[in-house]
């Protein structure tokens, strides 16, 4: 019955739709064909002879491909469109091309979804995909190491690891599909401003061959020979820091620990933003990698207070042999689950106590309402006790008050006593130190010596400390004042002197003297040599004002480079070739008798006198520089020295690459051949023979 009915007012809604849908329906034959046109906009565009994308502007360009930000004229929508940037043989574009097919392969919400692919009019590959509005998680990173207060808003460690967890949501889902990414890194991921995170970047991807025993054939299994790069047998491809140590083996063995591993160093990442494995350039990073050199969380980043969970995690995940790291993904997943839910991980292997701590911690109210009851219990029975002893307290009080008056008395004369002691310490070293980088401080603590009941010996010691302390911060005035109290000395040599003529030249001692006048001030000191003069350069350029120019600083340059190198008087003075080309500054010291260009504090403050020329360029051939430890502290694009040869050739090349060189030029025949090599691999080198 109930059907019956259900079916009449089916029938009834029917049929007052059909005529309601009559008082609307419009005579066609009455519409001209460009009324009947805006009636179907969509279909007629699919006629449209207009090329489907119309590039809009430029995102990014990576060393394999150039993303744009394209219109698709057909769906309405803005897309990214990826380009192959420099594959201009077959080869090169097959595998770009492999790349989009087997992304599109992999449907899943994690993964950056493919919408078409194909060539363009100028018959270059591409392949188009979502566009997504955010920041990669190598910005997010970057920004949360700045200190940047919107990104710490927006991304607590608690948003991090939801991040991370649907990365290996995606990772796994590929491993499910014989599919290893092999280049996880914060710069493939993408995350979006609504929580949308996607895995990108399959260019280093490969299929995994499916064992002779498998099962009858799946016709969603990818086909490894059509999409595996065969160029990649036998190289080893992938980022260093992130790279397994299996990987960083041309012959090694990927398997889904490989992507472990890497997914290891992306968790060490989010929680130290450094990468797990050090090295001064990209050689020693996989070298030690390849050693299983991790260094601790805990230790990379003291300031940081990390889980001892997640950094069992982490460091299983990292592990050096592949067995050792979690035998999945999901197992991965499922830690940072549990971590995240309040619960002990499997790889910290928590105790009683942290297992305890965490049970507190999930039932955080029931928690508080037994702590609560029992310390209201607790402050019953305190306050009987109170007032069962309070008669008894009250009887012995004033007697132990006053034994610890008496102690609290001698307490405070033995920590007078041991303070003066400290104080007097103090002003001893700071008399006898020649160690003047931490000067305003030690004025400071000298002026805390200077009391009245001082004998006369000691305030002249301490005021000619304070002298020199002046001296080298160019408070010429008060150095002369602290001369002049001290009286005549031996000590101080020609500073009184200096202090006195400078005073005038600079009487206000907030302000600094002009490279120019420090320079003169160096040629009327006839102690260079001295721990006094090196420390007044020190403070001069540390105080240098950002707006100074190259050129100011010539005159102070050629001064100090005379006198570090003992250039014979007469010799002094000449003019540095200093020109600026369009990429910089160039010097040019070839065939000039400098081989130091560093002062040496004390052995352990250490400035180039070069470096404020800001220099792009230098040229030292055939001079006597016999250590590139010399050229320490200069950034150079291009270093000439020809005609020189360098002791440690092993040196050489760790601190050429160390200066930023992209370019030298030297003699190849003074150096072995490995040496070469080296250097080819990190800059350009030309002989300077040809």
């Amino acid at each position: 019955m109930d059907n019956d009915e259900d079916h009449n007012l089916e029938a009834d809604f029917l049929q007052r739709n059909e005529t309601l849908r009559g008082l609307y329906d419009v005579d066609t034959t009455t519409l001209s064909d460009e009324e009947l046109a805006s009636l179907t906009p969509i279909l007629n565009s699919l006629h449209d002879n207009v090329e489907r994308y119309r590039k809009v502007s430029e995102i990014a360009q990576g060393g394999e491909k150039k993303i744009a930000l394209v219109h698709d004229h057909l769906l309405d929508r803005r897309v990214a469109m990826a380009r192959a940037a420099h594959a201009t043989t077959a080869q090169g574009q097959e595998q770009f091309l492999r790349e989009a097919r087997l992304t599109a392969n992999l449907a899943h919400p994690n993964i950056m979804p493919v919408y078409n692919m194909g060539l363009d009019s100028d018959g270059v590959p591409f392949f188009s995909m979502e566009l997504v509005p955010g920041d990669s998680l190598k910005t997010i990173i970057q920004k949360l190491r700045d200190g940047d207060a919107g990104y710490k808003r927006d991304y607590p460690q608690e948003t991090l690891l939801q991040i991370y967890v649907k990365v290996c949501d995606a990772i796994a889902y590929a491993h499910s599909r014989n599919v290893l990414h092999l280049d996880i890194k914060p710069d493939n991921i993408r995350v979006g401003a609504f929580g949308e995170v996607l895995v990108c970047d399959w260019g280093l991807a490969r299929v995994m061959n499916l064992p002779e025993d498998a099962s009858a054939y799946d016709p969603g299994q990818l086909d490894a020979d059509v999409l595996n790069d065969m160029t990649l047998s036998g190289t080893m491809k992938g980022t260093p820091g992130f790279m397994a140590p299996e990987q960083t083996l041309a012959s090694g063995e990927k398997t889904p620990q490989t992507d472990i591993y890497a997914l290891g160093a992306l968790l060490y990442m989010m929680l130290t933003y450094q990468l797990p494995v050090r090295g001064h350039s990209a050689n020693e990073v996989v070298q030690n990698t390849r050693e299983g050199k991790v260094v601790p969380l805990r230790r990379r980043r003291p300031d940081f207070l990390i889980s001892k969970s997640l950094v069992a995690v982490t460091m299983k995940a990292l592990s050096r042999e592949p067995e050792d790291r979690y035998d999945r993904v999901m197992a991965l997943s499922q830690e940072i689950h549990r971590y995240l839910s309040g619960y002990p991980t499997e790889a910290e292997r928590a105790g009683f106590t942290t297992a305890l701590s965490l049970l507190i911690q999930r039932h955080s109210r029931i928690a508080f309402l037994l702590m609560f009851f029992l310390l209201l219990l607790a402050g019953v029975i305190g306050a009987n006790l109170v007032a069962i002893s309070r008669e008894k307290a009250e009887a012995v009080a004033a007697r132990v008050e006053a034994e610890d008056n008496f102690k609290l008395y001698l307490k405070e004369q033995q920590l007078a006593k041991e303070l003066g002691e400290d104080l007097e310490e103090a002003v001893i070293y700071t008399v006898r130190s020649r160690d003047y980088v931490n000067a305003a401080s030690m004025i400071h603590l000298l002026d805390v010596g200077l009391t009245e009941d001082a004998d006369a010996v000691r305030t002249k010691n301490l005021l000619e400390q304070k002298g020199i302390l002046h001296f080298v911060l160019q408070e010429f005035s008060a150095a002369n004042a602290c001369f002049e109290r001290a009286g005549p000395t031996r000590r101080v040599g020609n500073l009184r002197a200096l202090s006195q003529k400078y005073a005038e030249i600079k009487p206000n001692d907030r302000q600094r003297l002009t490279d120019r006048q420090v320079a003169d001030l160096f040629h009327d000191s006839k102690a260079w040599n001295a721990t006094t003069m090196s420390y007044l350069y020190y403070h001069h350029i540390r105080r240098r004002p950002a707006s100074a120019t190259p050129p100011e600083y010539v005159p102070l340059a050629v001064t100090i480079l005379d006198r570090l190198n003992d250039i014979p008087k007469r010799l002094q003075g000449k003019e540095l070739a200093l020109e600026k080309t369009k990429e910089g500054y160039h010097l040019d010291l070839s065939r000039s008798n400098y081989s130091t260009f560093s002062i040496n504090i004390l052995g352990v403050y250490r400035r180039n006198v070069l470096a404020p020329l800001k220099l792009t360029s230098l040229d030292i051939s055939h001079t006597q520089v016999q250590t590139m430890a010399e050229l320490r502290g200069l950034k150079l694009n291009e270093l000439r020295m020809a005609g020189v040869t360098i002791v440690n050739k092993k040196l050489l090349v760790r601190l050429a690459a160390s200066l930023g060189l992209k370019r030298m030029v030297l003699n190849i025949a003074d150096y072995p051949a490995e040496t070469i090599a080296q250097l080819r691999e990190k800059m350009t080198v030309v002989d300077a023979a040809e």
